[in-house]
């Protein structure tokens, strides 16, 4: 009986013994991310960007990049640095591949080569835009790349003004990427950006601006990519992560605008016949701005205008173009004689100036939530004094 007594209380203390180990041993802790079977993983991403007061900015980017797969190869073997050939200039740095023995392979400046722009091709008139392609010499699965890169603004796009935007790398794993952008610390500017991540701090008379992201999930909804592609192809383009600009608001930009063509947009008799011709008889505004309109958007082609590419100008209106007549810088004309010839019918918009008045026809975005107010690029441009609401009714 006494054995058997004994051998349960020496059952009864192991229990014990075992069940408090059992809880007080450490939990097991995350288990790592397993990435390796992504086609690359960026390690690595900094961009930094420093305006000066008359408008010039620099621009750097360095990035380091581990490639394991053939896709990855492909997708990172061709580096592309694009710029606008009238007001910048990029410099290439360095690209450089390490491989998995230690070993590492400088990609040569023959392996550089400056191209146009891929947009030209389908549109001429962005005839500055240019990149600079650099085929990296011996990428290879498992290795990692790097490499670096500068952008340098020759003459400024509006002397005195500045405007960025920037959107961080939303494919694939990234595991750091930095974005700091540099302006003047007594310059008054419009800042948007994830306000999670955002510092700002002065240092040696700039202000300075740092966001930081990482994206380490590489899942994606189903659908996701036709969806983005149809949204692109319907002109809802997503909003950036970051913007800045020196314009504090809408009238500056009309300002600048407005001495930008002031000179430009003088009629010539032509037009003022064209004018009272199309018009002759009329005293209803809504007549003669139906007439006006039916007249040039019947006899004149429109295509597309090439603005904030690096030539940003004001063709002079003429009733001298032929209907087939379809280039960049002709378009400007038609909008230009369609808005002389309502302001010479005295068509105006009479809360609004007609010096200040500017409206941008632009792609439209899924936010509206932006606040930092610059001339967008490829943007069609239309000013003088046609009141968007009356421009509606009358939309091809």
């Amino acid at each position: 009986m006494i054995s058997r007594r004994c051998v349960l209380s020496l059952t009864a203390v192991l229990t014990a013994l075992l069940a408090g180990r059992a809880q007080t041993s450490p939990p097991h802790g995350p288990a790592k991310d397993d990435y390796s079977q992504e086609a690359a993983v960026i390690e690595q991403m900094a961009t930094k960007i420093a305006f000066d007061n008359d408008g010039k900015f620099n621009r750097e980017q360095t990035s380091r990049v581990r490639v394991q797969t053939d896709s990855g190869v492909k997708q990172w073997g061709l580096l592309s640095f694009p710029f606008q050939s009238a007001t910048q200039t990029v410099e290439i740095d360095y690209v450089r591949v390490h491989k998995a023995d230690g070993t590492t392979l400088i990609t040569p400046p023959d392996n550089v080569q400056d191209l146009d722009s891929e947009i030209t091709r389908s549109a001429p008139f962005y005839s500055d835009l240019r990149e600079k392609h650099v085929a990296v010499k011996g990428l290879g699965k498992g290795d990692i790349l790097e490499y670096q890169a500068r952008w340098h603004t020759t003459k400024p796009l509006i002397p005195g003004q500045f405007w960025f935007q920037y959107s961080f790398q939303h494919e694939g794993i990234v595991q750091d990427e930095r974005m700091e952008i540099k302006v003047p610390a007594e310059r008054s500017v419009k800042v948007r950006g994830p306000q999670a991540t955002q510092t700002a701090a002065t240092d040696a008379g700039f202000r300075v601006y740092t966001w930081t992201y990482s994206k380490l999930q590489s899942a994606t909804e189903p659908g996701s990519d036709q969806k983005r592609q149809t949204e692109s192809e319907r002109g809802l383009l997503p909003p950036p992560d970051v913007e800045i600009s020196s314009f504090t608001n809408w009238e500056d930009v009309g300002r600048w605008y407005w001495n930008l063509q002031k000179d430009r947009i003088e009629p010539t008799p032509a037009i003022r016949a064209k004018a009272a011709e199309l018009t002759k008889g009329m005293t209803d505004d809504a007549a003669k701005l139906r007439a006006l309109y039916s007249f040039v958007s019947t006899q004149y082609r429109y295509i597309g205008i090439a603005f904030a590419s690096g030539d940003i100008s004001r063709t002079p209106p003429t009733m001298s173009l032929p209907i087939t007549t379809a280039t960049a810088k002709t378009s400007t004309r038609y909008w230009l004689l369609c808005s002389r010839l309502l302001a010479l019918r005295s068509i105006r918009h009479s809360s609004v100036p007609a010096s200040n008045w500017i409206a941008m026809f632009r792609r439209r975005r899924n936010s509206t939530t932006s606040s930092a107010i610059y001339p967008r690029a490829k943007a069609k441009t239309l000013s003088g004094s046609i009141p968007p609401s009356r421009l509606r009714p009358l939309a091809i």
